[in-house]
Formats: structure tokens, sequence, C-alpha cells
């Protein structure tokens, strides 16, 4: 089968410094904190989602990324007000009731956002017309012209959100400017059109950033009980894989020092003893990962981790035993070469055989993600993939492909007529729920619909099989 170059993701980041980044750094250590009267309002919007088994906290639990944005705005001294809309039966009411003293209001967007976005943020600026919404996150980094042309919605930041957060803010709610042309990393509308600024470069010294305030969330009492405290010692991911949208794209890694000090911290105020370890390539170097273990350990913190495939071997997984890591979750994908090349996944079916194998043998429990209908996808590759899990003793999790924005599978998509309208598109990511069998499908395979069902389903059963069997 002949294939096609996938383009390039869409929103192209620059290197370089900001100055904001050293106001960053006196922001997050400041002894004290000046308090300000603005109030601010931050937003999760709900999800229809059905998550993967062990991953159930998705729809319950804290986001890291806007744990950090929350967290920041009360070291900025605004009064904080979070409405986490997972959590709510009716949230539009509630919207309207709780901006009601805002001065300012940010959503959160995420891929599934679309139709409450376009919802809520109307109905808030017909009540409240004067009021300044701004959005943020994956999904508005990705389409940014798209979603503040079909919002109500007056502005957005784009990509990672902290230093654009500190310079909007001063310019919006400290000097009272409604201008944002010279803000890098902003996209805002006048006069009915939507203008994108340059990108701002992102932080590079991770340990310039606020420890997580875990308070921020209406539900903390919860998080902590369940054991749902995220805590990451990187940000971003080297690869480049078509259906992955990377909001932070550049590898940055945190210190040592600051991670322990994370670690510590989290531990004195909440007294947690299990963590999601929320690093995308947790063991991208196998030494400073057996570090991050043995510090997690020394805490008595027991945890799950994402891995890759690569640089796995039996000193990294009986370290990984030895220090507490109840799970570790491999993602596999496929098990077609063609496949894996084709969607630029960087890794060879000799390096998934024996990272399953070692951790295994190691004692760990492996889960092992995959996707039905990825770019190039073939019966005989879904065949593989099957027989693949069938001999073994691992808990595949899996879902059908979704070219998600932002991804080089989303432009594929749209530029090959496979995705007509973006916007229906997106209204049917605000319903679908991962997982189920039933789940719509844009198929950018020659295969038909019902062949990647029916290996889906065997996949599932397989899941539903196993399950029981593995900590969550």
């Amino acid at each position: 089968m002949a294939m096609n170059k996938l383009p390039e993701c869409a929103y192209n980041y620059c290197n370089g410094t900001d100055p904001q980044e050293a106001i960053l750094k006196k922001v997050s250590y400041a002894e004290s904190i000046t308090p300000r009267q603005e109030t601010v309002v931050l937003i999760i919007p709900p999800s229809p989602q059905k998550p993967t088994p062990g991953r159930e906290f998705l729809i319950t639990g804290p986001f890291e990324g806007f744990t950090y944005i929350a967290t920041l705005v009360r070291k900025l001294g605004y009064k904080l007000k979070v409405i986490d809309c997972r959590l709510e039966d009716n949230p539009e009411l509630l919207l309207l009731e709780g901006v009601k003293e805002a001065d300012i209001i940010g959503f959160s967007t995420y891929c599934d956002s679309f139709l409450f976005l376009q919802e809520s943020t109307q109905a808030i600026k017909n009540k409240y017309p004067d009021k300044l919404i701004f959005l943020g996150g994956p999904l508005v980094t990705s389409l940014p012209q798209v979603l503040l042309k079909q919002t109500s919605a007056d502005c957005a930041i784009l990509g990672e959100g902290e230093l654009t957060l500190i310079e909007f803010f001063d310019k919006y709610l400290a000097e009272g400017k409604v201008s944002f042309s010279r803000i890098k990393g902003l996209a805002y509308k006048e006069k009915g059109l939507v203008f994108i600024n340059p990108p701002r470069p992102q932080i590079k010294d991770l340990d310039n950033l606020p420890l997580l305030d875990y308070t921020v969330w209406p539900n903390y009492e919860s998080i902590v009980k369940n054991g749902q405290i995220l805590i990451s010692s990187m940000r971003g991911c080297p690869q480049e894989c078509s259906f992955c949208f990377k909001t932070i794209p550049s590898l940055r890694l945190k210190s040592l020092a600051r991670f322990e000090e994370e670690v510590a911290y989290f531990k004195k105020a909440t007294r947690f003893d299990y963590t999601w370890l929320n690093d995308l390539t947790f063991n991208v170097i196998p030494r400073r990962a057996i570090a991050i273990c043995k510090i997690l350990k020394k805490h008595a913190v027991r945890y799950h981790c994402f891995a890759r495939v690569q640089k796995v071997d039996k000193e990294l997984t009986d370290t990984l035993r030895d220090t507490g890591c109840l799970g570790i979750w491999f993602g596999i994908e496929s098990c077609d070469q063609e496949i894996l090349d084709h969607n630029r996944k960087n890794i060879k079916i000799e390096e998934i055989n024996s990272a399953v194998r070692i951790a295994q043998d190691s004692g760990l429990a492996v889960r092992g993600l995959f996707i039905i209908g990825l770019y190039g996808e073939t019966e005989e590759a879904l065949e593989k993939m099957v027989a693949f899990i069938k001999k073994s003793s691992f808990l595949p999790l899996v879902k059908y492909l979704v070219p998600f924005p932002g991804t080089s599978l989303y432009k594929y998509a749209v530029n090959s007529g496979k995705i007509k309208d973006v916007e229906g598109f997106l209204k049917m990511l605000s319903s679908r729920k991962v997982s189920d069998f039933d789940d719509e499908i844009i198929n950018l395979t020659g295969l038909k619909e019902e062949t990647l069902r029916k290996y889906f389903h065997q996949i599932w059963e397989i899941t539903k099989e196993r399950e029981l069997c593995f900590e969550q």
C-alpha cells in the first residue's frame, strides 16, 4: 500500500528566552503574597468520556496543567474560584451564578469540550456581556481560529500557559489595558476577526514553577483520599507520533532536587501515599528514571508510570518493582512494523517484545495501550495485534483512532476529505465515549468499519477477562 507522507503538527513553537521567566520564579518562591481585589473564575468542562480501566480518575481527579494555572493565579494574589463541571448535574445553571463576581473568566478546553464551550460562553455573555472570557488548553491551542470564531470567548492562551498568563493578567487586570496584540502566546478577537500572536518560548527551567496547590480543587479532600495526586518530573515529549497532540512539545526536566522537594511537600501537605507519575516518557533517561524511583520509595509513595518500550532493562524494572511501582503502561499502539513506522512511533517490534517480557519477569503489572485504525492499518496488522495480545498476560487497553485536532493525522483527515465539517467533528467529539463499542469512527484506513470493530471487540473481551487481576 503506497503511503503519502503525513503532514507536520499544526502549531509550531519557537525557542528563546523570555523575561517573564524571572517573574515566574519570583512569584513561585515569594514568601508572602500581596492580595488583590480581583476575582478570577476558572472552569473545567464536563466530559462524556468513559475512561479505560485504571484511568477512571480522568473524570473525577485533578488535571496537572490546570492545577499549575490555578496555583499561579493564587500566587499572583488574585481571588480564585474553580468550578469543576465534571461533578455537576446541571453545570450551565451553576456557571451563571458562579461567575457573578468574576472580573475575568477562564475555560479549560479539551477535545470533548466544544459544545459546552459554545453554549456556556454564549450564556455568560448574554447575562454578563462585559465580562472577559479567555480559553486555554489543548483544544484551543490546536484550533485557535475555530474556537474563537465558534464560541463567545474573547481571547485564548496558547500552549504552555504560565508565562503568558502572567503578562496577560498584568495587562488586563493590573493595568486595565484591553489591547493584546503584543502578548506572545495569545490569540484574540477584534472587530470580528481572530488574530494569533507569535508563540511564546517555553519555560526553560521547570524548577521556576510553583509547587502545586491541590486545594484549588472543590473536591480536594476526595482527591487526597482517593490517591489522585499527580506528580511529574518533566514536561513535553521528544517524539513525533502522528496521533498525539502535544500542547507542550519540547522536553524539559525538573532537577532531581526539585522533584524531591515536591514529593516531600505533597507528603507533608496531604499525607498521600500513592501518585500517578505523569511523565509521558518516564524512562527517556534510564539513570534518571531510577533516581526518581528511589526518591518515591524514600518518601513511601507507591505509583503507576508510563514508559516507552525502549531502554527497558532488568535494572530499571527491578528498581520499579522494589520502589513501589504498582504498574507500568507501555504505548505499544500496533504490532506491525510498517504501521509503527508510518505513524512515526519510532519503536521496533523487538523492543515491544523485550520490554513486556522484562517488565513481567520483574513481577510488574503491565498494561499495553493499542490503537485500532491507525494510518495505513491493514487486516494483517490487526491479526498480529490480537495474536500478540492473546499469547501475552498483560492487560490490553484499546481505543479506536481519533485524529485529534493539532495532530498530523487531523491535518491529513481534513486535507483528504475524511473530515469535511470541522465544527461537526468537534461536536461529535463532545459526545463520544472512549472505549465504547459503538464509538463513531473516523476511518483513515482502506478497511471496512465492521472490520475495525471486529478486532476492537476481540481485544475488548480479553481486557474484560483480565482486568479483575490488575490493581487500579
